[in-house]
């Protein structure tokens, strides 16, 4: 009789954490992976978001949400109509060749400019958010005809994604001007 009731505890306490973790798998509920919900646009002192729902909206058929027309007076129509056409625009470079140029010198040094103007904090450079949301972009399965700019931004790793306006323009003005140096990257970003 001594030794049951000595074996009767360890018994009980085995099944509590038997009950305990099988319930705790029941209620598990995966989490969703961070993608940016919102683009924070920066522009000298002006700051404000629009949400990456809104950006997908006016890409897909060109209307623009509340917040979005909030923002689109502030840019000419040549530029609203650029900017949906970046948005749609199908990229068919694959996870292995976009993989590859990020971790080239010359992908490091693009993304490193490119981290400049789009961040995950005001004073982080992007690069290693961006390198990792182009990868993931281009290796979803049902790519079969590329990845767009908002499916990078859907698997960007946090929440927010930081643009500085003035910037991104500079650096654009900066590659226009010099597209010998960026020859790969126009291979990999064609459109």
């Amino acid at each position: 009789m001594k030794t049951i009731s000595k074996i009767q505890p360890l018994f009980v306490l085995q099944g509590f954490i038997t009950v305990s973790l099988g319930l705790s798998i029941l209620t598990y509920k995966p989490q969703a992976a961070i993608g940016a919900e919102k683009v924070k646009l920066i522009y000298g002192p002006f700051n404000g978001k629009i949400s990456v729902e809104s950006l997908e909206k006016y890409a897909a058929t060109g209307e623009m949400t509340r917040e979005f027309s909030l923002y689109s007076k502030f840019v000419d129509h040549e530029t609203l109509t650029q900017l949906r056409f970046w948005l749609n625009n199908r990229f068919e470079s694959d996870r292995v060749e976009v993989y590859r140029f990020a971790n080239s010198p010359e992908g490091e040094k693009f993304l490193t400019d490119l981290g400049t103007a789009i961040k995950t904090h005001p004073k982080q450079n992007g690069l290693y958010a961006i390198r990792s949301a182009l990868i993931e972009a281009a290796d979803k399965p049902n790519n079969s005809d590329g990845w767009t700019i908002i499916e990078a931004m859907y698997s960007f790793p946090t929440e927010d994604l930081q643009i500085n306006t003035r910037d991104l323009s500079k650096l654009t003005k900066f590659w226009a001007a010099s597209e010998d140096n960026n020859k790969t990257a126009l291979e990999i970003f064609n459109p």
